[in-house]
Parts: structure tokens; sequence; C-alpha cells
């Protein structure tokens, strides 16, 4: 019930044009390398603002965090931007499954950014978040920042 809350708030949330601030794009630059922030900035508005959202959540769960772990969470979605799927495109994938190659693409959205992320270079505790072989403490305050 949780999982389907979460997607309701972000599927309400993705119609906002509303862009993240100069302050938080100050963030996700001191955060991200030059690669990473180059994939970062493809995301659309409202995966930008998702990812800067869950950020700043998990900051609060876990502040002595590392960049490398602040990093991955920034760009744990960073693979949906392969798919190239509008909002209403994204419910119809999770509604009815890896039918389409796009549809696909969504449903691997992790193991595809975990590919992007070794090919733009960053560290192997970026990508751990992605594929959740990081701490249990890291692990669990990424998933509680991510399903709010």
């Amino acid at each position: 019930m949780r999982h389907l809350a979460h997607l309701v708030k972000r599927f309400v949330s993705s119609w906002s044009r509303k862009d993240v601030t100069e302050d938080e794009l100050n963030m996700v630059r001191s955060v991200l390398t030059a690669s990473e922030f180059n994939l970062w900035n493809q995301f659309s508005i409202a995966d930008r603002r998702h990812s800067v959202e869950v950020a700043q959540r998990f900051a609060l769960l876990l502040p002595g965090a590392c960049r490398e772990h602040r990093a991955g969470v920034l760009l744990h979605d960073i693979g949906k931007i392969q798919s190239n799927l509008s909002t209403l495109m994204r419910v119809c994938a999770t509604v009815v499954g890896p039918r389409t190659k796009r549809f696909t693409q969504y449903h691997q959205h992790e193991e595809i950014g975990i590919t992007m992320l070794r090919h733009a270079g960053s560290h192997s505790d970026v990508i751990a978040v992605l594929n959740q072989t990081c701490s249990a403490e890291v692990a669990a305050a990424f998933r509680s920042a991510d399903n709010i």
C-alpha cells in the first residue's frame, strides 16, 4: 500500500512545471561529478525535482552520508531517461508491465542506470546505491527517502 501511495504522489507531483531552485541546482552541482551532472541534467523537470526531494530527505535521515552515496541518491532514477516515456506512458508501463521495448527499458531503469553510471566513470559507491549493495544503513535511508 505504501508503494501505491508513493506512485500516486509521484504522479500528481509530475504535473507541476516547477523546476528545481538555483540553490537546489547548486547543491546538485556540488555533489555530482561533471559527467554525472551531464546525465542528471537530462532528467525531465519532474525527475529533477524528484531527485532533489529524495536527496534532501536522505540528507535528513543520514546527515553524515558521503558524497558518493548522496550522488547515488540523486541519480537513482537516471536509467529512466533511456525509455523517454511521458508521465502517462510511465503509468501505462507500470500497469501493463514490460510489453514494449520502451516499457521494458522503464522497468529495467535501475540496471540501465548502473550501466550509464559506469560509462560516466562514477565511483563504485555511487553505483552501490542503485544496485543496493551499499551498507544496510544507506540502503534503508535511501528507500525511506524515496518512498515517502
